[in-house]
């Protein structure tokens, strides 16, 4: 006898990219502000796996790609806002502005497999 079972397909049971950056993007300020260093040291990829594949740094949207004003997207309660560039499947350019000004932090996301982690930051 054969049954068939409905199911959602894989790709659709995927978090969105967007949501699965800004999760792990939010995870690591958390543990940063509250001093988990070795959950911290999570957030990254090893510099050996992220030598696999090159950042598009040449790519037009990855240079086009610009913080948002904290001033004009800030809402209260919150301690920064984020502006992600997901520029293609596997890269995203992430700027985390702090809502109490400042300069923005930088942060250049790395897709493996299903896992979205930090593959450089660079602090405002």
């Amino acid at each position: 006898m054969l049954a068939l079972v409905w199911v959602t397909p894989v790709g659709a049971q995927l978090v969105a990219p967007g949501a699965a950056i800004r999760a792990q993007v939010q995870g690591f300020y958390s543990d940063d502000r509250d001093n988990r260093w070795p959950d911290v040291l999570d957030h990254f990829w090893v510099g050996k796996i992220t030598a696999r594949w090159t950042a598009p740094t040449s790519n037009p949207a990855w240079v086009a790609a610009h913080p948002v004003e904290g001033d004009s997207a800030c809402v209260p309660g919150e301690d920064h806002v984020l502006s992600v560039a997901l520029i293609d499947d596997r890269w995203a350019r992430v700027f985390v502005t702090p809502c109490r000004g400042g300069p923005p932090d930088e942060l250049w996301m790395l897709r493996v497999g299903d896992d979205w982690r930090i593959a450089r930051m660079i602090r405002g």
